[in-house]
């Protein structure tokens, strides 16, 4: 039976934008590109938004005391034009979708203090006319999953909680007049235990917060953010709204529909693409989703390790040019039909023996074992083709290009395509389709 509460989806954005002109045979955008005003952000390559709303960071735009990955000129346009404007995510395109900010705590986890005070704060969210922002919080790591009370020692961890409750105090005191009306403070709950974080949550809804967040949670198991969940949402009023921060639980998030949850933010689809050994490819299933790993085929003269063995001596830059070469023009073979899995396995085996030389010098048997997994799970990814099976116009427009590892213009693409299957999921399992 599919549950009434219907969970947003909100894409935390790490200015994550891909080039829609990119010459993939070419390996190389146009010389006239200019990076932000000609690449494309996940919504606008797809042609639809796969998110209820996008997260901007302070950290990441940076300013005041800290730099972030904006450049001046980006962070400066922020202030001047807004979130929506700058990611072109302007409501009149994309109707009934948000825009929410947070401070980025994991980023100034190991301070004493947050970075930015709470009018710092208040100023970004204005600048930038969010309808969502979190309140200056401090994150807390310990996190002992228990039903029982206990008493707690840890002056650190008592007086990041402090903290946390103080600047929300101040924060949703200031927020309408520094703000505005149409913007929803959200309280930004921490704490050690289930019972720690309920009654902070209580707190927060005394001062008058009608949407709270689970601070803190990306380290947590699903089982302890499930108890975290119970805790609070048992302790609030039905009507207090609850959003997780960095809910990077792909595999589990079905457990969680139903359970109280308003809203999720995260960045693990897109992240997966390129930092996951094997879970790289989203396919879409009636049941849900499963994982293909992305095919690596490295670029000879720009992947590191393989220049590395270059100047080393290991390897000759020439052959391995020529085994590159070779292994990308039968895949693309493979994939119109004109080409064999058995010849691209072949040359692809290959290739990965030259990079894997001088590993294989000094533990063969370890070479061996990275090698035969290189190829297990290029071979079931090719075998099964989930790229002519998915419907978003990535796959549709580059086709087996999405399932090669290979620069950002590949992997960040193949990250949209997963977003596109995370949000068609979490729709069609809520009773919605996209």
């Amino acid at each position: 039976m599919r549950q009434e509460v219907k969970i947003k989806f909100i894409f935390a954005d790490n200015l994550d934008l891909v080039d829609p002109n990119y010459d993939f045979i070419k390996d190389k955008s146009s010389p006239e590109r200019e990076p932000y005003w000609d690449d494309c952000y996940p919504h606008e390559l797809l042609g639809y938004a796969p998110y209820d709303g996008m997260l901007v960071s302070k950290a990441i735009v940076g300013g005041y005391v800290r730099s972030g990955k904006y450049s001046e000129s980006q962070a400066m346009r922020f202030k001047r034009i807004g979130a929506r404007s700058f990611l072109r995510f302007e409501e009149k395109d994309y109707p009934n979708t948000v825009i929410w900010g947070d401070c980025g705590a994991f980023s100034y986890a190991n301070d004493d203090v947050p970075p930015y005070t709470v009018d710092q704060i208040l100023e970004f969210y204005g600048d930038g006319q969010f309808t969502h922002g979190c309140s200056v919080d401090h994150i807390i790591f310990d996190f002992v999953d228990t039903e029982f009370d206990f008493k707690f020692d840890n002056k650190e961890v008592l007086r990041r909680q402090e903290i946390c409750l103080s600047n929300a105090s101040e924060f949703i005191a200031k927020a309408p007049k520094a703000v505005g009306k149409h913007f929803t403070p959200v309280g930004v709950v921490h704490g050690w235990s289930p019972k720690s974080m309920a009654d902070a949550a209580n707190e927060m809804v005394k001062m008058g917060y009608k949407y709270l967040a689970l601070g803190g949670m990306v380290p947590l198991n699903a089982s302890q953010i499930m108890s975290a969940l119970n805790a609070v949402r048992n302790q609030i009023p039905k009507d207090v709204e609850l959003h997780i921060l960095g809910f990077a639980k792909n595999d589990s998030l079905d457990q969680f529909i139903g359970k109280g949850i308003n809203s999720i933010d995260t960045t693990s689809p897109l992240l997966r693409a390129f930092k996951d050994n094997k879970s790289n490819y989203y396919h879409k299933k009636d049941d849900g989703y499963e994982y293909y790993t992305a095919i690596r085929i490295p670029q000879a003269l720009v992947n590191n390790d393989i220049k590395k063995l270059v100047n080393s001596g290991s390897i000759d830059l020439e052959k391995a040019i020529i085994l590159e070469r070779q292994t990308l023009k039968e895949i693309r073979s493979y994939a119109l039909g004109g080409g064999s899995h058995k010849n691209f396995i072949s040359v692809f085996r290959e290739y990965w023996e030259l990079i894997l030389k001088d590993k294989a010098k000094k533990n063969q048997t370890q070479a061996n074992k990275e090698l035969e997994n290189h190829s297990t799970r290029a071979s079931k990814t090719l075998i099964d083709r989930p790229w002519e099976k998915c419907d978003c116009s990535i796959c549709q427009k580059i086709g087996v290009e999405v399932v090669i590892f290979r620069g950002n213009n590949r992997n960040r693409r193949r990250g949209f395509h997963n977003l596109h299957v995370y949000y068609k999921h979490i729709k069609e399992f809520q009773g919605h389709s996209i």
